[in-house]
């Protein structure tokens, strides 16, 4: 079974978001999923879950899965991203923050739910591995809970999915995209960094 949630760190755990991780996958069987999903995020299909399921099913090499989506740090998992638009950058991180608002500022829900439509039908069950060089951003994050018990997870808010991405690689399990499940994510759409810096003055 696949469970979705949505992880919550609250102030007496430091906004530790592996903590969150780890208290929820203490929950489930051992043959349970976690899907685990942003609080800014929302599925754009309606069968999602079959899905996931059938992705689950095909590739039982996988240590996780991540999507496709509009708005995160990786631009392999944004759909229509030009990776040329970074060639020849000095600063690749700032041009891509940039492209992130001069052309994936669109928040029309309708417009994302017809980029899943899209996804969804085209490349349904399709996957992309992703190397150490494009570590995955974890708006999703869909891993097994026998494979959660054999890496070690990082505490901690910031970089905890490429942390879980490395430990994934180092224990010899692979790590892919869904090409055809695509995630709207809101990803700071106002641009309202206050969060990170809270979180960084925890430390």
């Amino acid at each position: 079974m696949i469970y979705t949630h949505i992880p919550y760190a609250p102030r007496d755990h430091n906004l530790d978001l592996g903590w969150a991780y780890a208290n929820f996958m203490d929950k489930l069987g051992i043959d349970d999923w976690a899907c685990f999903m942003d609080h800014d995020a929302m599925f754009t299909t309606i069968n999602w879950h079959q899905q996931l399921m059938d992705i689950i099913s095909l590739y039982p090499e996988a240590g996780c899965f991540t999507c496709m989506t509009n708005r995160v740090g990786n631009p392999i998992q944004i759909a229509g991203y030009d990776m040329g638009w970074l060639a020849n950058e000095s600063d690749p991180k700032q041009k891509h923050r940039k492209l992130l608002y001069a052309k994936f500022d669109n928040h029309d829900i309708r417009n994302h739910r017809k980029i899943g439509k899209g996804l969804f039908e085209n490349y349904y069950s399709d996957v992309m591995e992703l190397d150490a060089n494009h570590l995955m951003s974890g708006v999703l994050i869909l891993i097994s809970k026998k494979i959660w018990k054999t890496i070690k997870y990082k505490s901690g808010f910031l970089g905890i999915d490429n942390d879980l991405h490395s430990q994934c690689l180092k224990n010899g399990y692979k790590v892919y995209l869904m090409k055809g499940v695509y995630v709207y994510h809101w990803y700071r759409g106002d641009g309202d960094y206050s969060h990170v810096l809270q979180t960084l003055n925890l430390k």
